[in-house]
């Protein structure tokens, strides 16, 4: 039987796998219509917009990534601050998607 940190550490990892593939996709221009919201008549800077997005998203990843070895590595005290500073840091990829898209939008 595979221990839970394991079972956690492959958890983030399969996690983080699509968030990069999707977010490479926007960086590219690609696919930018399932972002909620996108309107491309009321876009200004396309290649901006998708880049701004993209970026935010391989920030999520990151943190989403970095945690797996944390999990396998480390003792259970840094594993539990460790998790506490990602759901804190994912904070600012998030505030920045919510409050940074209105800049590409027209006037």
């Amino acid at each position: 039987v595979m221990a839970e940190r394991t079972v956690a550490a492959i958890a983030f990892l399969v996690t983080a796998l699509p968030l990069v593939f999707i977010a490479l996709r926007f960086r590219a221009g690609r696919n930018l219509e399932v972002i909620s919201g996108y309107n491309p008549d009321r876009i200004r800077d396309k290649v901006g917009f998708g880049r701004f997005v993209g970026n935010q998203l391989l920030v999520m990843a990151g943190l989403v990534l970095a945690m797996a070895p944390v999990l396998l590595l480390a003792d259970d005290r840094v594993a539990v601050w460790a998790t506490l500073g990602m759901v804190a840091l994912m904070q600012v990829p998030v505030l920045r998607l919510v409050l940074g898209t209105s800049r590409f939008h027209r006037k």
